[in-house]
């Protein structure tokens, strides 16, 4: 059946469930502008290597959080997508501060360090202190343009995967490591098309070795 065939079925009410449930239905909707303040300083996307922007070297992630119901939690996830091969990542945070994001990405480093050779973020003020991830871990951090969300296209991706079991009124403060653990590992191990069905787990454990 194709696509068409299954979008007109649901069109008409043919199907048990509506158009807008779809996982991907509306991703380009417009966004709520934050308030949670911005910096202007990092090096830009603009000077990130041309190999990892055609995801031709391994090591290079991207890097954003996932939030808590705003009326339920401060808590959130951070979130690790490796651009070659697809693998996420997550850690809960208590916050979306500049310390809690440091101490997140210590957790990560300390499971991936050798695989970390750069991040690419916004401009958040979670990330304003990078210099001090560049200095302990030797990485180099990349910015993006100011709204300009699909060049983390991979980590924008990723995190709707995960909001599949983390819905958006969702309170991490409540989400267990077991729970956030579950959820990579079903993600993880999802054969990809862009892999030829291989998994993104399988990617980066042959770009590891």
């Amino acid at each position: 059946m194709s696509t068409a065939s299954i979008y007109n079925w649901l069109n008409r009410g043919w199907l048990p469930f509506k158009l807008t449930d779809l996982p991907n239905r509306n991703v380009r909707q417009h966004r709520v502008s934050e308030n949670r303040g911005k910096f202007t300083s990092g090096t830009s996307i603009e000077q990130r290597p041309t190999t990892v922007n055609q995801r031709l070297a391994f090591g290079h992630w991207e890097v954003d959080t996932v939030l808590s119901s705003r009326s339920e939690s401060r808590s959130c996830l951070v979130t690790f997508v490796e651009r070659k091969t697809r693998l996420l990542w997550a850690i809960k945070a208590p916050n979306r501060t500049a310390k809690a994001l440091n101490t997140a990405f210590g957790k990560f480093m300390g499971a991936f360090g050798p695989q970390v050779k750069s991040i690419t973020v916004d401009h958040g003020k979670e990330f304003a202190n990078y210099q001090a991830l560049e200095q302990d871990y030797q990485i180099k951090v990349y910015f993006c343009h100011p709204y300009s969300p699909w060049e983390r296209g991979s980590n924008e991706y990723f995190n709707r995967r995960l909001r599949w079991f983390f819905p958006k009124k969702t309170n991490f403060s409540q989400v267990t490591t077991d729970e956030i653990l579950a959820a990579l590992e079903l993600i993880n191990q999802r054969p990809l098309k862009i892999h030829h069905q291989q998994t993104a787990i399988e990617r980066f454990r042959a770009c590891s070795d």
